[in-house]
């Protein structure tokens, strides 16, 4: 079966009689109108959340607003207050250890995790000068003692949690 392909001597004779024209101008109309539709729609569910929503506070229409979170200024010791001074000394050293343990996830979060997770990333092996590869070991190496120091501290209060749930356990008392 042979293609037949179109002579250079022969051109459609294209008439334009604004056809074209007439068919994008309906359909800019329609597309408005379903705009208008659309937005209308959005109007009524918008207005008919915001009944529902009930009294939110609004700052062109109420200045004055009150915060409602419990903000304690009180320490933990005195949080801490029974009649029983060995039960006062237990909950102690637990609420001291927890609190260390908080700020040691605190530490590893923003302080670690990100150098561990990106070190090395963003250049290739190929794209690396020689001596590179060096340079960014060395100024990773105090990264890493910070880290050893952190991991060794970390062994510590874990260690301590271990002895004080073991003391615990074992106690007569």
């Amino acid at each position: 079966m042979a293609v037949e392909t179109l002579s250079p001597d022969w051109e459609f004779d294209r008439v334009d009689d604004g056809s074209q024209k007439i068919h994008a101008e309906v359909q800019l109309k329609n597309y408005g109108k379903f705009l208008e539709e659309y937005t209308s729609q959005l109007r009524r569910i918008e207005d008919a959340l915001d009944d529902s929503i009930g009294d939110v506070w609004d700052f062109n229409l109420d200045p004055i607003a009150l915060k409602l979170l419990p903000y304690e200024q009180s320490s933990l010791l005195e949080l801490i207050k029974t009649e029983n001074k060995v039960l006062n000394k237990v909950i102690t050293v637990y609420a001291a250890l927890c609190c260390e343990i908080k700020k040691l996830k605190y530490e590893a979060e923003t302080k670690f995790y990100n150098g561990l997770l990106f070190y090395g990333e963003g250049a290739t092996d190929s794209s690396m000068v020689e001596g590179d590869c060096q340079i960014q070991m060395g100024r990773f190496i105090s990264f890493l003692q910070e880290l050893s120091c952190f991991v060794t501290r970390c062994y510590e209060v874990v260690m301590n949690v271990v002895h004080q749930l073991a003391a615990l356990y074992i106690s007569n008392k």
